[in-house]
């Protein structure tokens, strides 16, 4: 009956039931809603604050069997797979059901439950999968769940470096050509089968951007003469060749050199015979980069050289860094290069790569993807240096006594080794002189297959003197001319070249490279006494200008997109003013890339430069700083104004004095009636502000917001005019160290304590926000009136003698904070995810006990947290170096016995719960953990202050955070792997560390050296594992980090050191300054079967990184003299939702004009990076509120409603011509593999 009536009644039938079942479900929907929202009222007033052991705290405990924790079982990220319109909805209307019902669950804002269904139905699910109107699954992006293997090489470097013999026989004399090299020398001599000998010499001269002296007196002492001279003698020289790598030097040089000098230049550049190697602003640093700077000051660079010199390097030069990561190869070779040479490796390594004769190799990406073919896509052909350093001393051949004789340099009044034994070459010593350098050369060549070598003429800002230019190529040009007439005696080809002709010549004499997977940290050379020295110590010397570089690139990155935007904007509406400014701007936008990028050098960012030096950096750092934020103000008020074009309203909430400070919050700016200066008299009861959020990422994110306030009763309103229930009221601590109290005769200034009290000038507001991607949201700090305002926003303090006997309180209770004294007994923490539990006296971190449905899970796991110290061994641990102090029985010492004065503060509020050990005025140690029912509740919060004082005090200390757990990250070892016969242990402790935030690397622990010989540059994080749980860590900046005993993973927050390490740099590090750390520490299920080879983050780890690195920008609306601005309340400068999870948004730089350098141009660079992760860690935790997984790419993406001229691939460093690029006809053709980087020009219509 039922088929007849679908048959009879055609169409027309069909439509009427449809329609009639659609009724019925949207009633449906709209009933669940109602109910929804009324218990969500019911909800509002009710106390939801964490759980606080102890027997005191909140009641407001969430169980396991609550429906969040149900809903967080049911649906795992990695099976949020929406391709589909209707599973888009679907999943939409239950993730709203499950997030908005139940008693415990909060709100975001008071309407968020009535209003979910409506965005969801209107936005067609674009805020979660980034489709837009292109919902079809891109079939060249992949599975939402993919694995990754290590890639199969022929050297693996982690599986080499644990068997090498770190004490060699020859290690007293740095010399590792022995019997064996020799005799298989005298062997290839007779061997008619080797190709003929080839030499390339290559004249160099590495100038370093700031060490000894700054960057400009370097420039004015040095740099601009060797260009000068070297121009100027090459065009009478016609056979020299010569290579230049710095391009912060060559531009300060072209901008004031001669139009002759700029032309002669341009020729020889065009002739080949003088070479861009790698073209960056600088000899990047390659452990504590960031891959943002990184790639950025490549850009720049190679920017630079193609609008003035119309040149793309293709080699790249890397002599000086300490140590040679795999992200640099990656990234020179996406931007076309040929190949790349590297110098400073361990000298176990020197002499592996020369016993092996695979001193050149393909450097290939750790990773491929299963099931996929491996392309070269990242490999770069890499030849490494044989020798121990660049100088001629060290790199013409295996003996350095002998190859200083080649070194020609003398000028009168300069006594070097060299000057005093290198002999000028003349008709009657030619000959002999020739066939002892021809035995260097060979002997050098012997140790390649191909029988070419590549010899370097140069040292550290060597030619700077006409004397010497001349005196290096006369002397080299007899030698190589007297060779080169006897060519048949002595079989062999040599001439001028440079690195290009090299690698050239090798391609075409060897068919194959092998292949290497991995990195050569850590760097070591040799102690005087025959030691390793090892070159762990800068990655985390000077901390404090680490972070420096964190901010300016953080800020750097949110201008570039917010410039590109709103440039474009204001061209494509025809804002006259608006494009005045900007334009006007553009050239501090240049600058603060360049001081970015000159910081990103080898010896800045490593904290290895003098004092004065680092100075210098830190106050170019904290210029740009300024003058970013300044652009995104004036950026924010053009994309947000309504009919008016005010400027200067916009006002950061972070205050900068000078670089050597840490940045201050600053209250917000009351207006109306309530208080607009914090020394003016408050009127608690009325007043309001407004401020904006901007979210630089391309993911919708839910943060922790905190601003201050000069009143405690306040609420906070979203863009939408909704009221944000999960608030909440933090106090402002001033403390006084005793030193002050002494001063001022204060109660307690003979103990020695210091005091710490509850401001009430200023409040915390801390508050959940939820951000769209790549938006501006303005919100509203309204005060209300006393009577109205809930004290259980306040947060409760456990305290002891935290409140002034002598002061009264004011009558009104609802504003003032409930101080209780700490009770006695372990402190315990808790929410719906963890439970944490505190030593009583330390105040630091014992346990964590995890609550989900694994029982295994349920039992507390050891996670103890411990500051200790290393002793730095005097002369032989400095800026450079890392090594303990032999002399002592223990390496560590107990940094914190000499501070008395310890206070333990604890607070518990409606969304966050922490404690606070304070150790005088050496630390301030904070554990957070949320309780926002979100997946934000999973990770704990770190911050550590950390302040040296002046010296003397805490003298040789390389000060450590470890946390000690029961992870059992151990692997077991072939006794012939790793271990050598003496060593006993067979498992040694794993760890993972990030390199330059782009990828991760095993570290495993080598036995047969020490602790500084076993820690590792991080940038981003760390994790260690076993089979059932991931311990990870994630940082704001470059750190040294290890895993030396099993179950521990440790960071290195800061080092004083009172002795130089004999490195060159001539001072100890006694410069600290106050410094603050933020961490995240995650703690995830591992799955019964780990198929990932290739070991990498979860997704929520990457998304927690992303949020550390760029948290939001939060500015203030400042009307104080003026009428009050209308702004919109809200801007999506990315159309069509969000990027899919994996994409970061790595930049969106706008690109110079051709032939007007200072003024923008109407394209720009997008950088993409696909972030891997691992779908099966971390399953018990849901994001999907922010970020569903999708397998449809990119789909169509727009920005801020512009119209597109054209969309283009390019190099990484967008330096393809015109005629190279391939056309898009939409961002949905975009594909980009796992771990993939790839840069487009994006051309907006004018």
């Amino acid at each position: 009956m039922t088929f007849k009536l679908f048959r009879r009644g055609s169409a027309r039938c069909f439509g009427l039931l449809s329609a009639f079942v659609t009724i019925l479900l949207c009633l449906y929907y709209i009933s669940m809603g109602q109910q929804q929202e009324e218990t969500l009222q019911q909800q509002q007033g009710k106390d939801t604050t964490a759980t606080f052991g102890s027997g005191f705290g909140g009641a407001g405990t969430t169980g396991l069997n609550s429906p969040q924790q149900q809903f967080y079982k049911a649906n795992m990220h990695n099976a949020k797979v929406k391709n589909e319109r209707g599973n888009v909805e679907k999943n939409g209307v239950v993730q709203k059901s499950a997030i908005g019902s139940g008693a415990n669950a909060p709100q975001l804002s008071a309407a968020a439950a009535a209003v979910t269904t409506t965005l969801d139905n209107t936005k067609d699910g674009i805020d979660m999968t980034a489709n837009g109107d292109a919902l079809a699954k891109n079939p060249d992006w992949g599975e939402v769940c993919y694995v990754l293997d290590e890639r199969d090489t022929n050297i693996t470097t982690n599986e080499e470096y644990g068997k090498f013999d770190f004490q060699p026989e020859w290690i007293h004399t740095k010399e590792y050509w022995d019997r064996g090299f020799e005799e298989r020398f005298e062997a290839q001599k007779k061997d008619y089968k080797r190709p003929p000998l080839k030499i390339f010499v290559v004249p160099h001269s590495h100038n370093d951007p700031g060490w000894l002296k700054t960057f400009v007196n370097y420039f004015q002492s040095d740099s601009r003469q060797i260009l000068n001279l070297v121009v100027t003698k090459m065009q009478e020289y016609t056979d020299m060749t010569f290579i230049w790598s710095e391009i912060s030097f060559l531009q300060l040089w072209w901008d004031q050199a001669h139009p002759t000098k700029q032309r002669a230049l341009k020729k020889l550049i065009k002739s080949g015979r003088f070479e861009i190697t790698t073209g960056g602003w600088v000899m990047t640093d390659e452990a504590n980069v960031h891959l943002y700077a990184m790639l950025d000051q490549l850009i720049e660079g190679h920017q630079w050289l193609r609008n003035n010199l119309n040149v793309t390097p293709t080699v790249g030069w890397s002599i000086d860094p300490f140590g040679h990561g795999s992200t640099v190869p990656y990234l020179l070779s996406g931007s076309n290069f040929e190949g790349a040479i590297i110098q400073r490796i361990h000298y176990a390594w020197k002499q592996w790569f020369a016993r092996q004769q695979k001193g050149d190799f393909m450097w290939t990406p750790y990773w491929q993807q299963r099931g996929k073919t491996a392309t070269q896509h990242g490999q770069l052909l890499t030849h490494n240096m044989p020798f121990d350093i660049y100088s001629i001393k060290g790199s013409c051949g295996p003996h350095p006594f002998i190859c200083l004789n080649f070194d020609f340099r003398k000028i009168p009044g300069e006594y070097t080794e060299y000057s005093v034994k290198a002999q000028f070459i003349t008709e009657d010593n030619v000959e002999s002189k020739a066939q002892v350098l021809l035995e260097q050369y060979s002997r050098t060549a012997s140790l390649f297959p191909h029988n070419v070598a590549l010899i370097p003429v140069g040292d550290d800002f060597r030619y700077n003197k006409e004397r010497e230019v001349d005196q290096q190529y006369t002397n080299y040009k007899k030698l190589i001319d007297h060779i080169m007439t006897n060519k048949r005696l002595y079989n062999v080809d040599i001439s001028f070249g440079t690195p290009r002709d090299y690698f050239n010549e090798i391609r075409r004499r060897t068919a194959s490279f092998p292949t290497l997977k991995g990195d050569f940290f850590v760097y070591s050379d040799i102690f005087s006494e025959g030691r390793p020295a090892y070159w762990s110590g800068y990655y985390t010397t000077r901390p404090f200008y680490k972070l420096l570089s964190a901010d300016l690139e953080h800020n750097l990155r949110a201008a570039e997109i917010l410039f590109t935007v709103a440039y474009n904007t204001a061209r494509q509406v025809r804002h006259v003013n608006a494009i005045k400014i900007f334009e006007k701007n553009y050239e501090k936008m240049i600058h603060a890339r360049r001081n970015l990028g000159l910081f990103q050098h080898h010896d800045a960012i490593t904290g290895t430069s003098k004092a004065a030096v680092m100075r210098d950096y830190g106050m170019r750092l904290f210029e740009s700083i300024q003058d970013a934020v300044k652009m995104q103000e004036s950026t924010i008020e053009m994309l947000l104004q309504v009919d008016s074009e005010r400027h200067n309203f916009l006002l950061s909430e972070l205050e900068r004095d000078n670089f050597s400070k840490l940045p201050r919050k600053t209250p917000i700016p009351l207006n109306g009636n309530g208080a607009t200066d914090e020394f003016d008299e408050l009127n608690t009861n009325t007043g309001s502000a407004s401020f904006v959020i901007f979210n630089s990422l391309a993911q919708k994110r839910l943060e922790v917001i905190t601003l201050r306030s000069p009143v405690p009763n306040v609420k906070v309103l979203n863009e939408r005019g909704e009221e944000i229930r999960l608030m909440q009221i933090n106090p402002v601590w001033n403390i006084t160290d005793a030193y002050e109290m002494s001063i001022a005769g204060g109660v307690g200034a003979n103990s020695g304590m210091g005091r710490i009290r509850v401001s009430t000038r200023q409040y915390e507001v801390m508050f959940i926000a939820e951000l769209e991607p790549l938006s501006l949201a303005t919100y509203n700090l309204v005060v209300v009136d006393e009577k109205n305002f809930s004290q259980l926003t306040m947060a409760t303090i456990y305290c002891d003698d935290c409140t002034d006997p002598t002061v009264p309180t004011t009558p009104n209770a609802s504003t003032n904070f409930v101080v209780k004294a700490k009770p006695s007994g372990d402190i315990q923490l808790e929410n719906n995810f963890v439970r944490l539990l505190f030593d009583e006296k330390s105040g630091f971190l014992k346990t964590v006990t995890r609550k989900n449905e694994n029982v295994q899970s349920q039992r507390p796991m050891q996670c103890a947290i411990k500051f200790a110290a290393y002793r730095s061994a005097q002369f032989h641990s400095g800026a450079y170096l890392f090594k303990t102090d032999p002399e002592q029985n223990e390496a560590e010492k107990d940094v914190l016995d000499q501070y008395e004065d310890v206070r333990i503060i604890i607070s518990s509020g409606p969304i966050a719960s922490d404690v606070t050990v304070i150790y005088g005025p050496f630390l301030a140690h904070t554990v957070r953990i949320f309780n926002t029912h979100t997946h934000l509740d999973a990770a704990m919060y770190i911050e550590n202050d950390v302040d040296f004082e002046p010296p003397p005090k805490n003298r040789e200390t390389e000060l450590f955070i470890r946390f000690i757990t029961d992870v059992d990250n151990i692997m077991t070892v072939k006794r012939d792997d790793i271990l050598k016969e003496a060593d006993t242990v067979s498992e040694l402790p794993v760890f993972y560390s990030d390199q330059n935030g782009f990828q991760y690397h095993k570290r495993i622990k080598v036995p047969a050296i020490g602790i500084e010989g076993n820690y590792f540059p991080i940038t981003s994080g760390a994790f260690i594992q076993d089979s059932h749980v991931r311990f990870t860590l994630l940082t704001t900046h470059a750190q040294g980090a290890a895993s030396y005993e099993p179950g521990q993973l440790e960071v290195m927050l800061d080092r004083r050191t009172l002795y130089d390490d004999y490195r060159g740099m001539g001072e100890g590090i006694v410069d600290s300054r106050l410094t603050r750390h933020k961490f995240w520490v995650l703690i995830e299920d591992m799955p019964t079967k780990n198929e990932n080879s290739y070991q990498i983050p979860s997704l929520l780890a990457n998304q927690l990184a992303n949020g550390l690195r760029y948290p939001p920008n939060l500015y203030y609306v400042e009307t104080f003299d003026a009428p009050a601005v209308k702004l919109k309340p809200k801007a999506t400068l990315l159309d069509h939702g969000a990027l899919p999870c994996d994409v970061h948004l790595l930049n969106l730089r706008t690109l110079s004009e051709e032939q007007l350098q200072l003024f923008p141009s109407t394209s720009a660079l997008m950088v993409l990076q696909r972030q891997g992760y691992d779908c099966a860690i971390g399953q018990n935790i849901d994001i999907t509120r922010v970020c569903a997984a999708s397998a449809s790419g990119r789909g169509q993406v727009g920005f801020n409603s512009l119209n597109i001229a054209h969309l283009e691939t390019t190099s990484l460093t967008g330096t393809l011509r015109a005629d190279e690029r391939k056309r898009l006809s939409s961002f949905a053709e975009i594909a980009l593999n796992p771990m993939e980087l790839r840069t487009f020009n994006v051309t907006f219509k004018f």
